[in-house]
């Protein structure tokens, strides 16, 4: 396999991200594809433009919520399949949010206020469009004026760290006009990412050569796809729900339990994947208080788990029969992730963690001199059968008053050399 391209390489240190799903249907608060799946007439849809002001849209509070999350870079949507514009065309659409009430460029301000916080900005664009009627009518027009609005995208709003784009799968067949469309976001933003959804049918297929990342939509893998041998290395990314939908949908309370969303992003990058959280913004674009929790939730995780998380890579080790336990290296050490832990309780209190936990990894060639868990600083104990390549540690259940879900422990290795 090749080396990755450096953009690739300082993506996947990224490893977590937030989306971001807003637009005109975030008023209905049903779902992204309402005016779709609900047959409603174009018209009277469109509408919602009259009515959309953003006036509870504070990009800073959104970007440093995500931070605080552990989000290294947020994804947001510059237009879905309605068609509509987050952001100032230049006259290339009246159907943009200039022609609204909230007459602001909303993702200049999402651009600044992730460049104040240090997270960077990718845009998602909707390929497949509802609204224009040149996309069934004159499908080559159409391209030109898709290309044009991402041409405002690479132009106005300075170094982004990529583009996010879905929708070719409506016309699987159809000839997308891809190298001029891929070239030109290169000829203004060489370093930036370029993903293409795949859609939830071709999960992970490399659709262009210029593509750096294959999608994983709803669905955790047990491997990724980095490319052929003899080809350019290509990341891999899983996207996720709080619950059933993108877009804001109010009656939708089936949501993820908070420890399903720890493990999958530990699972993601187990596999050596990036994962993208999702939530969508009300109507008027502040963070529900539902997925502000989430958020909160998941950031006290990561700030735990950060010495392995973004850089951490995949190995070799594998962990003992019947436990879903791994390990991740990064230059300086290998942190065990371990799963199903339980409490630590008395006699009158029995929460199932008292006692010896051992877990087993195989494929451990170094000698190790500690073991720690990173969120008390605990040292374990170990035994280590170097000919065997095989570690036993006492994985000690949590302190009452915590479970962190999935727990991690740091490797320090007696000969203190870099892992990679």
């Amino acid at each position: 396999m090749t080396e990755p391209l450096p953009r690739i390489k300082r993506y996947e240190d990224l490893g977590l991200g937030l989306f971001i799903h807003w637009g005109l249907y975030s008023q209905l608060a049903v779902g992204e594809w309402t005016e779709f799946i609900h047959h409603r007439p174009q018209h009277d849809y469109e509408k919602l433009q009259t009515t959309f002001t953003a006036n509870q849209f504070n990009p800073e509070k959104i970007v440093h919520t995500a931070k605080m999350m552990g989000a290294k870079y947020i994804v947001l949507t510059t237009k879905h399949h309605e068609g509509f514009f987050l952001y100032d065309t230049k006259g290339l659409s009246d159907f943009d949010v200039m022609h609204t009430p909230a007459k602001r460029d909303l993702i200049a301000e999402f651009v600044d206020a992730c460049r104040k916080e240090g997270v960077l900005p990718f845009f998602y664009m909707a390929t497949y469009d509802w609204h224009s009627p040149l996309y069934q009518e004159d499908f080559s027009a159409y391209l030109h004026y898709l290309q044009s609005s991402v041409e405002l995208l690479c132009q106005n709003y300075g170094p982004v760290g990529g583009f996010w784009f879905d929708g070719n799968w409506n016309k699987k067949d159809a000839d997308w006009h891809l190298p001029e469309l891929y070239g030109m976001i290169r000829k203004y933003q060489p370093n930036a990412i370029i993903v293409n959804n795949t859609g939830l049918k071709n999960r992970g297929q490399v659709s262009d050569p210029e593509i750096d990342v294959v999608t994983y939509e709803r669905r955790t893998p047990n491997e990724i796809f980095h490319g052929a041998s003899d080809k350019k290395y290509v990341a891999g990314e899983i996207s996720i729900t709080l619950n059933q939908h993108w877009g804001i949908a109010t009656n939708d309370l089936n949501y993820k339990s908070p420890a399903e969303v720890i493990e999958t992003v530990a699972h993601a990058r187990h596999i050596g994947a990036n994962i993208l959280v999702n939530i969508g913004l009300t109507g008027q674009g502040a963070i529900p208080p539902a997925a502000e929790t989430y958020m909160a939730l998941l950031g006290r995780w990561t700030t735990m788990a950060a010495p392995a998380l973004y850089q951490g890579r995949p190995t070799a080790i594998v962990s003992g029969h019947g436990t879903r336990d791994f390990v991740l290296r990064t230059r300086e050490h290998e942190y065990l992730f371990v799963f199903d832990l339980q409490v630590v309780g008395n006699d009158n209190v029995v929460l199932g963690g008292e006692g010896v936990n051992p877990r087993s990894f195989v494929g451990v060639t170094r000698p190790i001199q500690t073991i720690h868990w990173l969120d008390n600083e605990e040292t374990l104990t170990f035994t280590q059968d170097l000919n065997k390549k095989v570690l036993t540690v006492d994985a000690t259940g949590y302190p009452y008053g915590s479970d962190w879900v999935v727990r991690i422990a740091q490797v320090d290795y007696a000969d203190h050399r870099q892992s990679r």
